[in-house]
């Protein structure tokens, strides 16, 4: 059997975009593996259902998808009639926050990314997520097994009440709720980094700590969140007037809310940054002054011994020099007496220069 190429399976790809839904389905297993090479399997039937997991409450479908894989992909494509570069973004890691629209099947793609406070890291890690919106349906795509959209689903199966509030209005109602608890989750972030700096402020000030490596941490967490948060800003904007062809409601005020909300948290990032880079001046300032006064200090020091430094030399070379040791030593004073008429030569000297500096206000 001949193999295809990819240039082949491309062509055949946009030839089958025009065909019936379970067409495309049917040959998108093919053309996943083959632009990642070889498509897996699972194994394990019972942890499949565990990653890709479906509620229905009337006519609302949520379908929950977590660690995705091609296989989970390759089932969700003969379900619904999703774009194979939709589907691929939602597997590839690192994509541009995105909003799409298919006029044909009638289907909102949303590529979003959202901040996580990784505790046994201690850094801040930025979390993928996708959502296929239909009227009557929404598909997610996530990794973590315990943020916001795995405790809400859980909740709409668990609680049959909870499943009527999240999913009886409709299936844009749910993205917005899902979104907004989201959103939410920024608040703590938020916090800790305004507890930080607070704390660098008390590290700055300190003379005895070095504040380097706190101003650093908190520079990269806040700039982590600037790249979050920033096109957050664009994406709900542009969401807020596209969902509007999805919902027999208007949610433009719960929007809205949640727009003003990631506003306030651009601000408190902008604030917060804006500190961050006052303290690192301020630390700069002060190690630059501490270090002047360390230096200075040496200076000074140095300074004094030069005289010291000028006789020794003299008395250390082949000269004959009254109280050396060929010359024969100094003893009016005793024993001694060599050794104090040098130190008070060299003392007398340094007296003077430090007299000077102080009246020049150089010490």
């Amino acid at each position: 059997m001949t193999r295809r190429t990819l240039k082949d399976a491309l062509k055949e790809i946009q030839i089958l975009l025009g065909k019936p839904q379970n067409r495309i389905s049917g040959t998108l297993r093919y053309y996943l593996g083959l632009l990642n090479i070889q498509q897996v399997e699972e194994k394990n039937t019972h942890d499949h259902s565990k990653k890709m997991q479906t509620i229905q409450n009337k006519k609302i479908t949520w379908v929950d998808i977590i660690n995705p894989n091609r296989a989970m992909i390759g089932d969700l494509a003969q379900k619904y009639p999703f774009h194979p570069l939709h589907l691929e973004d939602c597997i590839s890691k690192g994509q541009f926050p995105k909003i799409e629209e298919s006029l044909e099947d009638r289907y909102l793609f949303i590529l979003i990314r959202f901040p996580l406070h990784s505790a046994d890291e201690e850094k801040i890690l930025i979390k993928q997520l996708s959502f296929f919106l239909g009227k009557e349906y929404l598909v997610t795509v996530h990794d973590e097994k315990t943020d916001a959209i795995s405790n809400i689903f859980n909740e709409c199966k668990e609680d049959p009440k909870q499943k009527e509030v999240y999913m009886d209005n409709s299936s844009s109602h749910l993205l917005y709720t899902i979104i907004d608890q989201l959103t939410k989750d920024l608040n703590p972030l938020l916090q800790t980094i305004l507890q930080e700096v607070d704390e660098a402020e008390d590290i700055v000030f300190d003379d005895k700590v070095s504040a380097v490596h706190k101003i650093g941490k908190l520079r990269q967490e806040i700039i982590s969140l600037r790249r979050v948060i920033g096109p957050l800003r664009t994406l709900l904007t542009d969401l807020e007037k596209r969902i509007k062809g999805f919902s027999p409601n208007n949610l433009s005020v719960y929007f809205d809310n949640i727009i003003h909300r990631v506003e306030k948290a651009w601000e408190t990032l902008e604030e917060a940054r804006e500190i961050v880079e006052i303290y690192k001046d301020a630390d700069f300032t002060f190690s630059t002054e501490k270090t002047n006064r360390i230096l200075a200090i040496l200076t000074i020091i140095f300074t004094f011994t030069i005289p010291a430094t000028v006789i020794g030399t003299f008395y250390g070379m082949n000269l004959l020099l009254p109280g050396g040791i060929e010359a024969g030593n100094w003893i009016f004073w005793g024993k001694y007496t060599t050794l104090i008429v040098i130190l008070i030569v060299t003392i007398i000297p340094a007296l003077v220069m430090q007299l000077y500096f102080r009246k020049r206000g150089w010490i």
